[in-house]
């Protein structure tokens, strides 16, 4: 069930708490370059390696907090047979400008987070509004920038957890665009900050996208056809582990509420993504 409270959450097995409901907006105006989703990444690798017990702090909004994301996260990482702390801060329609703020009550509340405590990763996760190309150079790197200089001078790394369109697209400027142009347009967003600052990216959007062309049939979106549904929570997981512990979350034993079948292809598309 999504949880209608903004809190900052602990994490330790199974416990976990999550936030107010809400969604990314929607706005901006730009025309992307088509994009060949099935196209092989050169991602960078987490360095210095993960640990045997890192500590993962989840900053975002309703992207994340649909069907406990950080969760799944942790759920996989201890089925693999590794511990992990994590923490969860997120609000509806949250942007990380609003985060990089500290006079703003989730800014103040993360800055003070980051005070008390030091992240081996930090999850990024934007507004889709802010990440999209017209805004994202004053509204997406600006504070993306300031973020990621207090978690590497606590010596963490930053992760970008690169979100999905909507299924059916979504207008920007005057005209209604598809969502593979949307996607497009978020991902070169993702991958210019995620380059710009030598930080670590979770193509989540990319995912969905090649999931959507391979297996049509598996259904990434929640009713309202922008938040995750559980198979689209659960790829995004797979792709943050993917990403931070480097291994394949293939015959990872927890499935969420999954049929196996549906689970076990979601754990093949995360592992061909990240490791290729």
């Amino acid at each position: 069930m999504k949880k209608q409270r903004a809190i900052i959450t602990t994490i330790i097995a199974a416990a976990l708490s999550v936030s107010l409901a809400g969604c990314s907006g929607a706005a901006g105006s730009s025309k992307a370059e088509a994009m060949d989703f099935q196209a092989k990444l050169e991602l960078k690798a987490p360095d210095p390696a993960v640990g045997s017990s890192p500590k993962i702090l989840f900053v975002g909004n309703s992207h994340v907090f649909y069907n406990n994301l950080s969760m799944m996260f942790l759920n996989i990482v201890n089925s693999q047979g590794y511990k992990s702390s994590v923490k969860e801060l997120s609000s509806g329609y949250y942007s990380l400008k609003q985060y990089a703020d500290t006079d703003d009550q989730g800014g103040a509340l993360l800055d003070k987070t980051f005070s008390r405590e030091n992240w081996d990763f930090v999850i990024l996760q934007e507004n889709t509004s802010m990440a999209l190309a017209n805004a994202a150079e004053k509204e997406m790197f600006p504070p993306s920038r300031i973020l990621d200089e207090k978690i590497k001078a606590a010596g963490g790394q930053s992760v970008f957890l690169m979100t999905w369109a909507p299924k059916n697209g979504m207008k920007i400027g005057l005209s209604q665009q598809k969502r593979e142009a949307v996607q497009a347009n978020l991902a070169g967003s993702y991958m210019t900050i995620a380059d710009e600052l030598d930080a670590l990216l979770a193509p989540a959007g990319i995912g969905f996208m090649r999931c959507a062309q391979e297996y049509p049939d598996i259904e990434l979106w929640d009713t309202d056809k922008q938040h995750p549904s559980l198979a689209g929570s659960y790829l995004a997981a797979c792709i943050l582990y993917s990403v931070i512990y480097q291994e394949s979350p293939e015959n990872c034993p927890y499935i969420s509420e999954l049929d196996q079948d549906v689970a076990s292809k979601l754990q093949s598309i995360a592992a061909d993504l990240v490791l290729g």
